[in-house]
């Protein structure tokens, strides 16, 4: 990373240190964008033990471009990794918390921070515009018991979106329309280094 970028991506993550707010918009009646209030605090707090930015709070103030994937096994750690914009190249920000997520979440102990290169970069962003993010219901109604919850934040240009899936690489991923989701999931996990991938019971989600 040169100097340039280096002081530019110090920059960045100060400001979204400094952010405070709900980390996701809660939906109080039908139709409305946004998840439900239990959701809203069982997907944040592990966010918060990450000491991870609320995009959410971004969204008016800021021309940032950022996405987010949090996985949450209920037999499994829990991991987020960050894609943030910088002009043509995007930095990633990995961490791992060393709990079950589906119980006692337990502390950060993986933070990996890596630049991608010109043409990983180039890759992230056809595998954006081909998921079409922001034109994505939040939910598909396809909901069980325990499993793992994905779900994929988006901040872009004062436009904030999220999207959660119940057991994305399971239970139909094809007819739920999910193919693109997942690349994008697997890409972002790929390139982050992170030691662990994502898994519940022990079995690898992805």
């Amino acid at each position: 990373m040169d100097v340039f970028l280096l002081g530019l991506f110090l920059t960045c993550a100060l400001n979204w240190a400094s952010t405070e707010g709900p980390y996701f918009p809660i939906k109080t009646k039908t139709g409305e964008q946004g998840i439900s209030k239990f959701q809203a605090e069982w997907y944040g707090k592990p966010l918060e033990r990450m000491k991870e930015p609320h995009l959410f709070g971004l969204a008016s103030n800021t021309k940032e471009e950022a996405y987010r994937i949090l996985i949450l096994p209920t037999w499994g750690n829990a991991i987020s990794v960050r894609a943030e914009k910088h002009g043509q190249v995007y930095s990633l920000s990995a961490r791992r918390l060393n709990g079950q997520a589906g119980f006692e979440l337990g502390t950060l102990v993986e933070a990996k921070d890596i630049e991608l290169s010109a043409a990983d970069s180039k890759t992230l962003d056809i595998l954006l515009q081909n998921l079409k993010f922001f034109e994505l219901p939040t939910d598909d109604d396809v909901r069980g018991f325990d499993g793992d919850e994905w779900i994929l934040e988006g901040l872009s240009h004062g436009e904030y979106h999220v999207v959660q899936r119940w057991c994305a690489s399971e239970y139909g991923p094809g007819k739920r329309k999910l193919t693109a989701f997942l690349a994008l999931f697997k890409f972002m996990l790929d390139k982050s280094t992170i030691s662990q991938r994502p898994t519940n019971k022990g079995h690898k989600l992805i």
